[in-house]
């Protein structure tokens, strides 16, 4: 047997075993993401401490030559099995600038109930946000998370505000997210989504709706989330795509 051959089949193995293991291992208990937009009705486990790292490109329709970048460093806290608050760093990138720091961000969520308790669990949302330019007004967002499982598949929604406190003149938006996926085992999951942005500044507002998939794969201890959604043409948005990655880490 040559060694090319020798070498072929080691690589082989060895990517098969490393898909074994993932496979094997039980799926993240905490905060694991299946969607690009969409967030799903879980939350931190009491005195749970998870590191996320977030990486974000968004392409206008010039074209990913033009594209910004957007990474979060954010820790998440279990208050309650319920409950829990996060903190979180925010640098980013616009095309022909070096990389900078661009606000600091605290959210926390709440879920109304237990996973099957209602028809529909219910989770809600709020985030404040500091840019890192003073002069700048604080924003806020607000979200309600609703979210069904059927088995292996399941069903979400995000209904979503966003404004700048105190200023509401100078802008604000609304989101719609939806999403279905589906979980071939328990580290295993793909999903699709599709989400609209209409965002209104100075009177006037832009629409922009997307779609894609996306893929998580979890052990015990890590967990990360892939996916792409593209532009459908559907309104005046000033985007084209956006790419998402998150990683996770129990600490």
């Amino acid at each position: 047997m040559s060694g090319t051959l020798q070498l072929r089949m080691r690589i082989t193995i060895g990517i098969s075993g490393a898909l074994l293991l993932l496979l094997a291992a039980p799926a993240a208990r905490a905060d694991r993401r299946s969607f690009i937009r969409a967030y799903e009705v879980a939350t931190q486990p009491k005195g749970n401490l998870e590191f996320e790292l977030w990486n974000d490109i968004y392409a206008p329709k010039a074209g990913f030559d033009l594209a910004s970048t957007e990474h979060r460093f954010e820790l998440e806290y279990g208050l309650t099995d319920r409950w829990d608050l996060a903190l979180y760093h925010v640098l980013a990138q616009a095309p022909g600038e070096g990389l900078h720091f661009d606000s600091w961000r605290m959210e926390t969520r709440y879920r109304l109930a237990e996973k099957d308790e209602w028809p529909v669990d219910v989770m809600l949302y709020f985030e404040v946000e500091r840019p890192a330019l003073f002069a700048e007004p604080w924003e806020t967002e607000e979200k309600v998370i609703l979210e069904k499982d059927f088995g292996r598949v399941g069903l979400v929604a995000n209904l979503v505000a966003e404004q700048k406190f105190l200023h509401l003149n100078q802008g604000h938006l609304y989101e719609i997210d939806l999403g279905a996926r589906y979980e071939f085992v328990p580290a295993l999951r793909v999903g699709v989504e599709a989400w609209t942005i209409q965002k209104t500044e100075a009177g006037v507002t832009r629409g922009s709706w997307f779609a894609g998939p996306s893929i998580s794969l979890a052990t015990a201890k890590i967990w990360i989330q892939l996916g792409a959604g593209l532009g459908l043409g559907i309104g005046d948005g000033d985007s084209t795509a956006q790419v998402r990655s998150v990683l996770g880490f129990n600490l």
